[in-house]
């Protein structure tokens, strides 16, 4: 084995600590061999399988008797520990409940976190073969130097692989999400699926519950269905509903049959990307769609399993070029390359910047790993804190200890029995919070979140964490209260060294750096979320109703239309290939005078009619708009960017072709954004050239929403009684867009606000016992004349200047990341040093607030009170 595939150090290490000696050389050679197999496959997998394994046999009957000297600890001594333990905890029960909340809260709010990320870096992982499969993405190179990536891949590139690449086992197709009317007698509801080649249900694990035995998805007018689907038709005699037939509208090939079942599958998990309810033979599809034969058309999704990984390497570097290879007089097609992306890694890497993998929802997952990270360690600051400030109350109990003989080690061992146990006490009490709160929290993320009580790695975690957090909490005042000398300790005069003094003070700094941070961070996410979601897009959002039209409609828009304007609060409607605020219909094959032939031009295409300016409140710039008066059918609109693009000082009458259609420019619209602020925006021809293709209608309304609604979907179902009335709000589906940055937002706000409330627990146990030190001094001051106001900014005077050195710590960290993550956009707002300003008054504010609330008791106390023992 090569020094780079050894396993791990450390965990090899502990593997040796705990083993017993005649196990350890079986099981350290059975876990290398392993590691050296996984190695070959995946280095970074094996790795963390190593430590997996080694954590799992840390069990009876393999770890090696751990003998205890007798000398540092024993039966009688640990009594003695749990007993003085208790009795510290009731006797100060302020700062046990001090300690105690700071570490359920943050114990409790990381446990969330961590649910959350599991189940993210879960998704898609349930398929035997998921390191095996890899996706086809297409980069196709644009004139400004961009690069714009696509998962519609042409089934001609798909067929060569097949043919002609022997380290592909297995090419899968898939067409795009497929919305049918399926219906069993009169009972009729929409659905979807995929079109897929017959080997799809072996490459992916989706788990069969009945089948007919034969060979599925390979016979024309054959099904496989969902359980829920088969619930839903068929009853409670849906698991004979096999060999049954269900009618299918297939408005794309305008086709309607009846399709037998061979097959039902377990409903797909929420941890899966694809999610679909039925699947149907791909041929057909294949058959009907001649346009899918063709190099220069991006037709479906395409899955290759290969098994090793080295070979995975070789395909990438030959189907790199085959698009350009086969396209070289193809009108149809563009600059357009090939890649590979593993399947299992797309949902966290999803990500394309100039055609290269450049992060995703991982990006959410590391925040929010550093997060829950900060919530923990602010709570273990805390009970260092306080457990280092109340040294001078417990040293006469640690001097009487080493006068009776006590060792360092049995002093350090008792502080530390004390931490675990509370701590121990924390996180079961965190495990309730977390089952209480668990279904709040899955109404926030949107999911079905589990703490799986009955799984053995659940207690292993639980248990880690107990381990970690206790050693951590335990470890400054197990080091440090044992050192105090005998004498001081027992007259009670043990003074606090500057390092010990400056160490809890940098405590503090960092638990306030984190929390500005995170407050600056939330800020500056709400006022970008604002700004995509208030800012002008070129086109008129509100008041927007989306309707999809299913079956015949599309034939027969003016009628419907006609119909629709009958409505008193219906103003006007347009129809559109698409939601035209999330578009990306696009091609290669624009040409026009002077275009440049070895540049690569993908242009977005939208088909509307005459009325989609007017609908959409967009501005022509230049030219006229499309108009019923005048045949406009081979004229086009284009955007600002695509008239930059084309290089025409004056674009209108100029020629344009696409598709096989000529026509002239009549006129130029302003720019608007088709797609998310993510992305600049891209050149666009609008074509009102064949309406009928269009199946989004585009209703702009005003006035009572409910009641329009329901006539708008009476006069939609008088066409097609037979399909639901499916619609939605414009402005929703735009909002819809940034649904992970407004979670991330939510979470991020929500998180700040927790770490805030930790650190100002362990502040207010600082500032309680400060005030309790320094109660005759503020009586003396008191007598000569000092008033309250005057004693709270003293008691508060070096909790202001730790606030204040947060905050500039904060600044430098807070703008990297703010930024960073700003970058992300291509329309974003300005860094502003007011919000800053606003995060770092708001923690000071806070922080200042809980010191005074405890100082202001001590100001207020009778001198005579605090002197009488003087």
């Amino acid at each position: 084995m090569s020094r780079d595939s050894s396993p791990p150090k450390i965990p090899l290490r502990l593997l040796r600590w705990f083993c017993k000696e005649e196990l350890l050389e079986d099981v350290e050679g059975d876990l290398s061999e392993l590691f050296a197999d996984r190695y070959a496959t995946d280095p970074a997998k094996a790795k963390i399988k190593f430590i997996q394994d080694v954590l799992m046999l840390f069990r009876p009957g393999i770890v090696r008797g751990i003998h205890i000297p007798n000398r540092i600890i024993h039966q009688a001594m640990v009594k003695n520990f749990l007993k003085i333990a208790f009795r510290n905890a009731i006797r100060y029960k302020g700062y046990t409940l001090l300690n105690l909340l700071g570490l359920v809260v943050g114990i409790a709010a990381s446990m969330l976190i961590i649910l959350w990320i599991s189940y993210e870096r879960g998704v898609d992982q349930f398929h035997q073969k998921g390191d095996q499969i890899y996706q086809v993405f297409r980069n196709m190179n644009q004139s400004n130097g961009m690069v714009a990536t696509s998962s519609a891949i042409p089934k001609p590139a798909a067929d060569l692989v097949a043919a002609e690449y022997p380290q592909v086992e297995e090419v899968v197709l898939m067409s795009w999400s497929l919305d049918f009317q399926i219906a069993l007698g009169d009972q009729n509801m929409e659905e979807e699926g995929h079109y897929v080649s017959p080997n799809f249900l072996e490459t992916f694990s989706f788990e069969l519950v009945e089948s007919d035995g034969e060979d599925m998805l390979h016979a024309p007018q054959t099904m496989v269905i969902s359980e829920r689907l088969a619930k839903k038709h068929f009853k409670e005699d849906w698991k004979t509903s096999i060999g049954q037939t269900l009618r299918v509208d297939d408005s794309y090939l305008s086709t309607s049959e009846d399709v037998k079942i061979v097959g039902i599958f377990k409903d797909i998990p929420d941890n899966s990307t694809l999610q679909f309810d039925f699947l149907l033979p791909i041929e057909p599809f294949v058959r009907q769609s001649s346009w899918v034969d063709n190099w220069g058309n991006g037709s479906f999704q395409t899955f290759l399993v290969i098994s090793d990984p080295k070979n995975s390497e070789v395909v990438a570097d030959r189907i790199f070029d085959e698009i350009n290879t086969h396209t070289q007089d193809n009108d149809l097609a563009g600059d357009e390359t090939l890649i590979l992306h593993r399947f299992d890694k797309k949902y966290l890497y999803s990500n394309f910047e100039n055609g290269v993998i450049a992060g995703g929802r991982i990006d959410y997952v590391r925040m929010m790993t550093i997060i829950a990270s900060f919530l923990l360690l602010i709570a273990c600051i805390n009970f260092m804190n306080l457990s280092t400030a109340r040294s001078a109350r417990r040293s006469k109990e640690i001097g009487l200890r080493k006068v009776m003989g006590a060792r360092k080690g049995s002093i350090s061992s008792q502080f530390f029995l004390e931490a675990m146990l509370l701590t121990g006490l924390a996180v079961i009490l965190s495990v309730g919070v977390v089952l209480l709160l668990l279904p709040y929290f899955n109404t926030l993320v949107g999911l079905e979140l589990k703490l799986d009580l009955s799984a053995g790695i659940t207690w292993v975690f639980l248990g880690g964490l107990t381990l970690i957090l206790g050693a951590l909490s335990g470890l400054y005042p197990a080091l440090l209260l044992p050192t105090y000398g005998i004498t001081d300790a027992i007259k009670g005069g043990v003074k606090r060294s500057k390092t010990s003094t400056y160490f809890r003070k940098g405590l503090v700094v960092f638990q306030f750096t984190i929390s500005t941070l995170l407050i600056i961070g939330t800020t500056i996410i709400y006022q970008q979320m604002n700004y995509v979601l208030s800012k002008d897009l070129g086109l008129d959002k509100e008041n927007v109703i989306a309707v999809m039209m299913n079956a015949d409609l599309p034939k027969r828009i003016p009628s419907y239309k006609a119909e629709l304007l009958r409505l008193p609060e219906v103003q006007s409607v347009t129809v559109a290939t698409g939601n035209p605020i999330n578009y990306g219909r696009s091609t290669s094959s624009a040409n026009w005078t002077g275009r440049d032939p070895n540049a690569g031009h993908e242009i977005n295409v939208i088909i509307v009619d005459e009325d989609f300016v007017q609908t959409m409140g967009m501005k022509i710039v230049a030219g006229r708009d499309f108009t019923s008066q005048l045949n406009d059918s081979t004229n086009f609109l284009i955007n600002e960017v695509a008239a930059e693009l084309m290089g025409f000082e004056n674009p209108i009458e100029q020629k344009l072709s696409f598709w096989g259609i000529e026509g002239n420019i009549v006129g130029v619209v302003k720019n608007f954004h088709m797609r998310d602020m993510h992305r600049p925006i891209a050149p666009l021809i609008i074509t009102c050239f064949d309406p009928s293709d269009a199946y989004l209608a585009l209703v702009k309304i005003s006035g009572d929403t409910p009641k329009v609604l329901a006539s708008i979907e009476e006069v939609t179902d008088s066409f097609t009684p037979e399909y639901e009335f499916d619609y939605a709000f414009l402005d929703d589906l735009y909002a819809r867009q940034y649904r992970d940055e407004q979670l991330i937002s939510r979470l991020a706000a929500i998180f700040a606000v927790m770490s805030i409330f930790i650190s100002c627990l362990g502040l207010f146990g600082l500032a309680s016992y400060s005030a309790e030190q320094r109660s005759r001094e503020i009586g003396i001051r008191k007598v000569h004349g000092a008033r309250v106001q005057q004693i709270l900014l003293l008691l508060s005077g070096d909790y202001s200047k730790l606030m204040v050195l947060s905050f500039l710590i904060s600044i430098p960290f807070a703008f990297y990341a703010a930024r960073s993550w700003l970058e992300g956009f291509e329309f974003r707002v300005e860094i502003n040093p007011l919000l800053f300003l606003l995060g770092g008054l708001v923690t000071f504010v806070i922080a200042i607030l809980t010191v005074v609330s405890k100082s202001y008791q001590v100001a207020t106390l009778n001198p005579v009170k605090s002197l009488k023992d003087e």
